[in-house]
């Protein structure tokens, strides 16, 4: 059975685990071909991806370093062909309030988290221009509404991937390219449970009208709906996914 996505071609950055692997697999369940950029094999996001039939490509990418994120580009178009869907979705958080940043891992954190995004999406653009119908996601935060301090650094570049976003959507909507974002709440994924405490969970829960923990898959099912025709009309938009806790 066809699905939303058929024939299209799909990038992922961070697609080795967490939040990208759950895209990926989504993705290629609505019938998309699948490219990961990642620092981490992404082995495990190739067997889900080709368990649903579809092709599969990864390579280790630095997306802060423009080189490697061009080179990327053109062995993707090589090994699957010109892509439609960038999601761009790696990140790196940092916690730690403001007196204890140092100024390297403010750097690193807006080095992933900013300049990734903006390194990726020129390096693909030629691709979603001939797509005639290209989309760009970025996965971005609701914390940024929230700002608990020990995300000073995080928060901070995820704020700047709104406001890229927002004006990205301006700049390509005459190629028929949208750019959205997706602001996620607090998900359970390994690296989150490794990295907090299970205090957090709960009390993310105690302030969305949702009660129950977001999982991944309430993120991919956002990211399926921007990256189909049925969201070709929808751009500079941020669709928070968190359970509530942000209401606009």
């Amino acid at each position: 059975m066809a699905g939303r996505l058929t024939g299209k071609i799909a990038v992922v950055t961070g697609g080795s685990r967490g939040i990208g692997q759950e895209i990926a697999r989504r993705l290629a369940s609505e019938g998309a071909d699948i490219a990961v950029a990642d620092v981490d094999p992404a082995d495990e996001t190739r067997t889900l991806v080709e368990e649903t039939g579809r092709r599969f490509f990864s390579d280790k990418v630095d997306i802060s370093d423009e080189d490697a994120i061009h080179g990327f580009a053109v062995r993707v178009r090589d090994e699957l062909g010109p892509v439609d869907i960038l999601v761009n979705n790696a990140a790196v958080v940092l916690l730690a309030d403001f007196d204890h940043v140092t100024y390297d891992e403010w750097r690193r954190t807006f080095a992933v988290n900013v300049d990734g995004p903006f390194l990726t999406s020129k390096a693909f653009l030629p691709h979603l221009k001939e797509s005639g119908s290209g989309r760009i996601i970025n996965i971005t935060s609701s914390s940024y509404w929230t700002a608990p301090p020990p995300f000073v650094s995080y928060i901070s570049a995820k704020g700047a991937l709104n406001g890229f976003t927002s004006v990205l959507a301006a700049g390509l909507g005459a190629h028929n390219i949208t750019v959205n974002g997706v602001a996620a709440g607090l998900v359970r994924t390994a690296a989150a449970v490794e990295n907090t405490d299970e205090s957090f969970f709960a009390q993310a829960v105690q302030g969305q009208n949702i009660k129950r923990v977001q999982m991944p898959s309430d993120v991919s099912g956002a990211v399926a709906f921007l990256a189909s025709d049925d969201a070709a009309f929808i751009t500079g938009q941020l669709i928070v996914t968190d359970g509530g806790s942000t209401r606009r």
